[in-house]
């Protein structure tokens, strides 16, 4: 199944972009942009999503939920439940 490893708050979470841990051997990461997460870039190898949360100011999860990549309102929900927790790390609540 695939999880939500980080994310880039926007002001409205809904429009919210997310980096999805695809699965599989060599794990790929794929981004995604609300509202709807039909908006989808890469993916990317691991190594470049890396990069880009640095240069962007993505929040790692620190409990990454898993997600349904063929249901975008698995992954809205997902979203909705992850809060700040700290300057560059973010947890979903349950």
């Amino acid at each position: 199944m695939s999880c939500i490893i980080a994310i880039l708050f926007e002001e409205h979470i809904d429009d919210s972009y997310v980096a999805v841990m695809l699965p599989g051997p060599d794990p790929e990461v794929l981004f995604m942009k609300g509202p709807g997460f039909t908006k989808t870039m890469g993916p990317f190898p691991r190594a470049y999503a890396e990069a880009t949360f640095s240069k962007w100011g993505y929040c790692r999860l620190e409990n990454p939920p898993e997600v349904n990549l063929k249901d975008t309102r698995s992954v809205a929900d997902a979203v909705r439940r992850i809060v700040r927790n700290g300057e560059t790390s973010a947890v979903c609540v349950v």
